[in-house]
């Protein structure tokens, strides 16, 4: 008797619930049908996005293409780049963070783990190598299909997970990789992004002209331009410079986090053992 009124009683409040939701559904729907939002924006395509779609690749428009067929590489890295640079500063920020709380820690390099069984490290292994070629093409062809460095970063680090969780971590040290080595990669490739973002001012020091901050094609009154093809490939200046470049960043910083944390884990296993002991 008492199960029957707790199964009826469960019963009311599902009863109750959907109702709310269906009711809030309604409210919502009425509300946005009568302009309850304000002013949105026009459903046809807007000044800003009809000349980046049309400015993007242009070769009749010198002076506001960047050559990139990638319309969204094209605002990531030359219409709205400084923002881009900004946001890779941010990671590069929170990496440098996560170094400075956790320096005390060092690398486990002794041999420890034999890895998974030798079909899954072949497996591995092919899977290693088809990702490292689809995340190079990710990143070099970033300006002309999609695609992009922050993508083929993320994609490359993924191997690094592949390889420790197949072999083992001391595996991933043989090949040289490490974390410090990943922290002075990173380093330097956003030194070179912020060195190249300032390559046009270059010509303003040499007295040959004006030039801006990030230019990357010939300006009204600037004629700095970044190579646009690479014989008959369209090459897009530094949109397909960054992209590489952000391939680089992004790479090494989440194999640094990766890395940071198993070690940190690691080592904190290996003080609670001890205590234990």
């Amino acid at each position: 008797m008492n199960s029957r009124r707790i199964r009826m009683r469960y019963r009311k409040r599902d009863i109750l619930v959907a109702m709310s939701l269906a009711i809030l559904t309604l409210a919502l729907a009425m509300v946005l049908n009568i302009g309850g939002l304000g002013i949105l924006p026009p459903r046809t395509l807007r000044g800003l996005a009809r000349s980046i779609v049309v400015n993007a690749y242009n070769p009749w428009n010198t002076t506001l293409t960047s050559y990139s067929l990638n319309a969204v590489s094209a605002v990531i890295w030359d219409y709205r780049g400084i923002d881009t640079i900004f946001e890779t500063a941010v990671l590069m920020a929170a990496i440098t963070g996560v170094a400075t709380i956790l320096r005390g820690i060092t690398d486990a390099r002794e041999s420890r783990g034999r890895g998974m069984s030798i079909i899954v490290k072949s497996s591995t292994k092919i899977v290693v190598i088809l990702t490292l070629i689809g995340s190079a093409s990710l990143s070099i062809h970033g300006h002309l299909t999609p695609g992009g460095g922050f993508q083929a970063g993320s994609a490359i680090a993924v191997t690094a997970s592949l390889i420790i969780i197949a072999f083992s971590l001391q595996f991933l040290y043989r090949l040289g990789i490490s974390r410090e080595l990943m922290l002075k990669i990173r380093y330097a490739a956003l030194m070179t992004i912020l060195i190249i973002a300032l390559v046009p001012l270059v010509l303003i020091v040499l007295g040959f002209g004006y030039a801006y901050i990030l230019q990357n094609q010939v300006k009204e009154d600037s004629v700095f331009s970044m190579p646009s093809k690479f014989f008959t490939t369209p090459l897009a200046g530094t949109v397909f410079i960054f992209n590489v470049l952000e391939t680089i960043t992004v790479a090494s910083a989440i194999t640094y986090a990766i890395l940071t944390i198993l070690v940190y884990e690691g080592d904190k296993s290996s003080h609670v053992g001890g205590l234990n002991e």
